[in-house]
């Protein structure tokens, strides 16, 4: 979900129309972009271009563009939950301390990569207004991975998202019962949903196509659902099994949704839909094998969340999947996988016997693997240059990220 900018925006007043955009950031806003191992089967000029200067030109464009969408997204963001929070007010302090909870969440360090991917893809099947014109549809895809997170963390039983309290954690906080905070967090979940799908609507588009890039809305939330299923039963067994799983659970929402309803929204023609679905397939799941390896390996300065968090849930990841008959693994996951309480050295175990074993680098090499198919996709695509080249920078931003 590439990392460039990642600073909080201040608070905006409410009923603020948005500004105009600032000038793009310099080289301490880009992104640095991943590494692509050669292809048994070619590389397409994109990715042969990696680590070149036509690459960083490419990752820097993206960069911009993402830090455009983020200070765009973050402006109206405020502003359509504060009017909530407004109304909210005058049904008692409740409602008002549920309504900011969704605030706190969702303002609290969003990368926006979501938004600004669909962004890309209006530019790039030739919408007009640029990220103005779809600013509302990116602000209800961050609404609507608001309402996701605070189910999800539920589920799980976090206690910490993006660096803060979960929602249901906030709300136990300040009802004084755990019940009630989980109780009112699945609520406050609910009413995110109901402002992503009023936000969208409000997309002031030719009607048609934000009809239709509502019915896109609501397949990626029944894609999540069915994923989500998938991980709570253990439906996902194998590597296979989990790429599935992952390419319902997170790519649907994370790449696949946001691409299809920038296109949707720009009126694109089929070739160019069909170009961006087999763009966002491999990227989809390249972005949750990304974040399954910052779950068990990345920093939990940078991801947010406790270092061995997903081990300790029992998370079915691609790097357990890989682990699959191994010996050592099988002695070591019952002492940590799935052990709310395991001692910091069973995790630590774990962790290194994925790495010794080959299990995380077989995990690195399926994402490079993914992330050269998302850009061979784009090869002779019939999209508009300045819009496919943000996709191309995305790939290498997403490829890179850290959290």
């Amino acid at each position: 979900m590439g990392d460039v900018d990642m600073h909080e925006v201040g608070p905006y007043a409410p009923g603020a129309t948005v500004v105009p955009f600032a000038p793009a950031p310099g080289p301490a806003g880009t992104a640095r972009g991943a590494t692509l191992p050669e292809s048994g089967r070619g590389r397409s000029s994109d990715a042969k271009a990696a680590g070149s200067p036509a690459q960083a030109m490419r990752d820097l464009s993206f960069a911009a563009h993402l830090s455009e969408v983020k200070a765009a997204v973050d402006h109206e963001l405020q502003h359509v939950i504060g009017v909530r929070i407004d109304a909210a007010r005058r049904h008692g302090a409740v409602l008002e301390v549920v309504i900011d909870a969704v605030r706190s969440l969702s303002v609290r360090g969003g990368k926006r990569f979501r938004p600004a991917l669909l962004s890309a893809a209006y530019d790039a099947c030739g919408g007009d207004g640029g990220t103005r014109a779809v600013v509302l549809a990116g602000v209800a895809l961050e609404l609507l991975q608001t309402y996701l997170l605070i189910h999800d963390d539920w589920m799980d039983e976090d206690t910490i998202r993006r660096g803060g309290p979960t929602v249901h954690m906030m709300l136990a906080e300040s009802f004084g019962s755990r019940a009630m905070g989980d109780a009112s967090a699945i609520l406050a979940g609910d009413h995110a949903a109901a402002m992503a799908l009023e936000t969208l609507l409000r997309t002031p588009l030719p009607a048609e196509r934000v009809r239709d890039a509502a019915i896109e809305f609501a397949r990626i939330q029944e894609d999540v659902v069915f994923g989500q299923l998938l991980d709570v039963h253990a439906g996902a067994q194998d590597s296979a099994s989990v790429e599935r799983m992952h390419e319902l659970k997170t790519g649907s929402y994370t790449v696949r949704g946001p691409l299809a309803m920038g296109a949707i929204l720009a009126g694109a023609t089929a070739a160019q839909r069909e170009t961006l679905g087999r763009f966002a397939g491999p990227l989809g799941v390249a972005f949750q094998l990304r974040d399954d390896l910052l779950g068990t390996f990345g920093d939990p300065a940078a991801t947010g969340k406790p270092a061995g968090n997903d081990i300790r849930q029992g998370k079915r990841t691609a790097l357990v999947a890989e682990l699959d008959g191994d010996a050592t693994a099988a002695a070591l996951f019952p002492r940590a996988l799935g052990v709310r309480d395991a001692p910091q050295a069973d995790v630590d175990a774990v962790v290194a016997h994925m790495a010794a074993s080959g299990a995380k680098a077989r995990v690195e090499a399926r994402v490079a693997m993914l992330l050269r198919s998302a850009l061979d996709a784009l090869e002779g695509a019939p999209l508009l240059p300045r819009g496919k080249a943000l996709l191309v920078g995305a790939v290498h931003a997403l490829g890179d990220r850290e959290r």
